[in-house]
């Protein structure tokens, strides 16, 4: 695309977006923005290539993960690939290094969780049946895909929500179909591309499927964001890297920090880990 191009659509997006901030909702506003940008890009997906490629890079890091888990059990191994699932956040195509698998594990090895109520999620997990977990991005998905397939050990039966159209590097449907995670669940499309689940907004059936869950596993900021609108009945589990001071300050935790938590507090425990 030409330079004057580009600066005639970010003129445009600019003030499109300024005309937005006053509405109360971050959601809604990051959601109206997209829409204006796949409308003045003509291009109903512009993140496919960057999807494809963390992907592909997740995959590979994936694998060379295998004979560790071998290695680990019960909630030790639990807790090594929901650590890992949130790190895959760090998977990011478009910058120098970002999906350097060297560069990954490094700083993968460093995030602090500034808040970790993993162990309590564990426990409510083994005395409870019924599972949504709701996706976020499409690299990342695929270490997702492996903490889905713990909770299939377990016994747990399993809905998995995903977009039902591109918002950003979101993981989509179809997406979820060609990673094979019908094979753990039933998946479940939001219909739309709208960024979180909140009713009137996305398909009856996603909000049905967070009503029938015991437990409902949030990946990612946009999802947190939504359920702070409309919290559902079940215990929610957050599940995200603070990237900014909003919503590191709505997890109780410092910007750059990992945070795992259930979104109304933990629920009382019968048992220690």
């Amino acid at each position: 695309m030409p330079d004057d191009e580009k600066l005639r659509l970010l003129r445009d997006f600019t003030k499109y977006y300024g005309d937005l901030i006053d509405d109360s909702s971050t959601v809604i506003v990051a959601w109206k923005g997209f829409i204006k940008v796949k409308e003045l890009l003509r291009e109903t997906d512009p993140y496919r290539e960057y999807k494809e490629r963390s992907h592909r890079i997740a995959l590979e890091l994936a694998r060379s993960i295998e004979g560790k888990l071998e290695e680990l059990s019960g909630y030790e191994r639990f807790r090594y690939l929901v650590g890992l699932s949130v790190a895959a956040n760090l998977l990011d195509p478009g910058s120098p290094n970002g999906l350097d698998p060297e560069v990954f594990w490094e700083k993968a090895s460093q995030i602090r969780f500034g808040r970790d109520e993993t162990d309590r999620l564990y426990l409510l997990l083994l005395q409870s049946s019924k599972v949504t977990y709701v996706l976020d991005n499409c690299g990342e998905a695929v270490f997702d895909s492996m903490v889905i397939r713990d909770l299939r050990r377990m016994g747990l039966k399993l809905k998995i929500i995903v977009r039902g159209e591109p918002y950003q590097n979101d993981i989509t449907y179809q997406e979820a179909l060609r990673l094979g995670l019908q094979e753990y669940g039933e998946l479940v499309s939001t219909g739309t591309d709208f960024p979180g689940i909140v009713p009137g907004h996305v398909s009856e059936e996603a909000v049905k499927a967070l009503e029938w869950a015991d437990i409902v596993i949030s990946k990612g900021m946009a999802n947190f964001e939504s359920f702070m609108y409309a919290q559902p009945a079940a215990n929610v589990f957050v599940l995200l890297m603070a990237k900014c001071g909003p919503i590191a300050r709505a997890s109780n935790v410092n910007v750059g920090e990992a945070a795992a938590f259930f979104l109304k507090g933990p629920p009382a425990m019968q048992n220690a880990v």
